[in-house]
């Protein structure tokens, strides 16, 4: 028999050895030990026994209401999340958020019951766990938590009533880096003294039309539309990675300046008879891939296909100093055009959002969008005539 039971003063337990001899047990609260409870309870311990021979013994559903079944732990759900949220999101992105989870969430809460997960629970992990002794800023917190609560949710959508415990987290956050844009003296600097031309096409498109670098570094030659002066954003490039826009939004019609123009005319010439190729474009539901056939714009002759971001991080960085103007990521070309945009003060922010791809103008004013005074001298002299004084 590998299975059998133990009466106790207000209950009974049950107690099975599964085929390795491994034992275990559970315990029927409430069930004082009575004839009739008994014999309830031999009947549950004979069942197990045949199914532990027959090999089918499910704990779960023998014991529905056991604070030990699987369902009752966070781990549980925290399968759930990963099952489902793979499908949802990008490699990328993916691979960023297991990273999360496997170190800051997974070994923390994995076999907690997370019905009994208290306000005071996420506060010791929060202050004394990723505080204190991870030492991790506020914003990677913030981001863990993000993920915390969806796994969290997997579970409290099931439930009448539920108080999300992490509400009550508070964190401290440091200002945010100020942008650094170029100034105009800075991008005539890194225009005029380019003597590769490819580079100077490059570094001129980068810094004038708002594209992101890996919107920049995607971009084709069937992209574009010079005559009318648009190039029309279509995928982007993430860790040799294509896919469409992240959002519809950002699946736009780019207006461009003249000067840009000029270089994309110059480098479709320099590029002009470089091969198409076939590349893997995923969708914008992260699961269909369709191929395409693409005669990029950035040619790399050395590799055969379009700069890397590395190769062009590398590139930039060495360029800045050999002519001595600060560093700044290559993103930056995007926060310098719509800082310089609206130190014109021509156009609204609302169309630099449109430009950009962003839905409102939220992002134009926190993080891409820096007046630059010494580049805006014109515009009270612009103000003046408009109020006729």
């Amino acid at each position: 028999m590998s299975a059998g039971i133990e009466p106790l003063k207000t209950s009974i337990r049950i107690w099975w050895k599964d085929k390795n001899g491994q034992r275990d047990r559970e315990t029927m609260y409430d069930t004082p030990p009575t004839e009739a409870n008994l014999k309830k309870a031999a009947a549950i311990a004979q069942s197990i026994d045949t199914q532990i021979e027959m090999g089918t013994f499910d704990r779960d559903q023998t014991f529905p209401h056991s604070p030990k079944r699987k369902a009752s732990y966070f781990g549980h759900y925290l399968n759930q999340w990963q099952t489902t949220e793979q499908s949802l999101v990008s490699e990328s992105s993916w691979i960023t958020y297991q990273s999360k989870v496997n170190n800051h969430i997974s070994t923390y809460w994995t076999h907690k019951q997370i019905a009994k997960i208290t306000v005071e629970d996420v506060e010791d992990w929060v202050y004394k766990d990723l505080i204190k002794q991870k030492q991790l800023s506020s914003n990677t917190i913030k981001e863990i938590l993000g993920l915390w609560r969806k796994i969290y949710g997997y579970w409290s959508r099931h439930q009448s009533q539920v108080n999300d415990p992490t509400q009550y987290i508070k964190l401290n956050f440091n200002d945010p880096d100020d942008i650094y844009p170029f100034n105009k003296s800075e991008i005539r600097l890194i225009i005029d003294n380019e003597q590769d031309q490819a580079r100077k096409n490059l570094w001129t498109v980068m810094i004038w039309s708002g594209l992101s670098s890996h919107e920049l570094l995607a971009l084709a030659v069937a992209d574009l539309d010079l005559d009318n002066g648009h190039a029309h954003i279509r995928r982007g490039v993430v860790k040799g990675a294509y896919r469409v826009t992240k959002n519809r939004r950002r699946k736009r019609q780019v207006e461009l300046l003249p000067i840009v123009i000029d270089a994309l005319r110059s480098q479709i010439e320099l590029v002009k008879d470089s091969p198409l190729q076939t590349v893997m474009i995923t969708e914008r539901d992260h699961r269909t891939a369709r191929p395409h056939n693409l005669q990029f714009l950035w040619h790399n002759p050395n590799t055969g296909t379009h700069h890397t971001y590395e190769q062009l991080r590398h590139q930039w960085a060495d360029y800045l100093e050999s002519i001595e103007v600060d560093y700044r990521p290559l993103n930056n070309g995007r926060h310098t055009y719509a800082s310089q945009v609206l130190s014109t003060g021509v156009v609204t922010a609302e169309w630099l959002a449109n430009q950009l791809g962003h839905s409102n103008t939220d992002m134009i004013h926190k993080h891409y969008g820096k007046f630059i005074p010494q580049d805006s001298g014109h515009i009270i002299k612009l103000l003046n005539h408009a109020l006729d004084l």
